[in-house]
């Protein structure tokens, strides 16, 4: 298949090309097989049976320009990422100040399973916590106050599914567990250093 205007021309390629919010396609994803710098090199090794041979390098590029990668993500998602991708997954809110060591427990353990976590310690009205937290587009709002502290356990609610009632933090963890899509151990590491960018991007504005 010919990839007309496209400027590779040291050997054939896959290229995935993602479509944007307004149909747009950019190419992200390339597989390059490159003759030509082996060549330009002289690069040789020795093979099995003794001679000299000449490699074939491969181009490998997973999300190409990754500025270009997050700004076509942002977009598909208009900011409203899933649980497994948002900068802040879980945002706790205390009722009162009485609540502060319990949450900071839960918080803590959160973190240690994985989670990225935060906590609104700001003193205002619980009705305007949740209000900022659902313009921040948190996927998961934990309330934690007197009964859920008795009870050890969070009134969670989320994005995706409303109002989830009383939850364990062991039913919150399955929860995560069930949304979180299937990745091998190099897939998860991008991810993981993306949505941290992300992460860093929000509190650096």
């Amino acid at each position: 298949m010919t990839d007309d205007g496209g400027g590779a021309f040291y050997g054939p390629k896959i290229d995935i090309k993602i479509k944007d919010a307004i149909g747009r396609l950019w190419q992200c994803s390339t597989i390059q097989v490159d003759f030509n710098l082996p060549e330009r090199f002289d690069m040789e090794y020795v093979a099995a049976d003794g001679s000299r041979q000449r490699p074939i390098m491969i181009h490998r590029a997973i999300f190409g320009s990754l500025e270009r990668f997050f700004g076509i993500l942002i977009e598909n998602y208009a900011g409203d990422f899933p649980l497994w991708f948002a900068p802040v997954q879980v945002r706790l809110l205390p009722v009162s100040d009485a609540q502060q060591e319990y949450v900071t427990a839960i918080a803590l353990q959160l973190r240690q399973l994985g989670y990225r976590v935060d906590v609104d310690f700001s003193g205002e009205r619980l009705g305007k916590k949740i209000r900022t937290a659902e313009l921040e587009k948190i996927p998961v709002v934990a309330v934690i106050g007197k009964r859920e502290v008795e009870n050890q356990t969070l009134s969670v609610r989320t994005r995706q599914s409303g109002e989830l009632g009383s939850l364990t933090l062991l039913e919150l963890q399955d929860m995560g567990r069930k949304t979180a899509p299937t990745l091998d151990r190099s897939d998860s590491d991008l991810l993981i250093f993306a949505s941290r960018w992300l992460y860093k991007m929000q509190f650096s504005r």
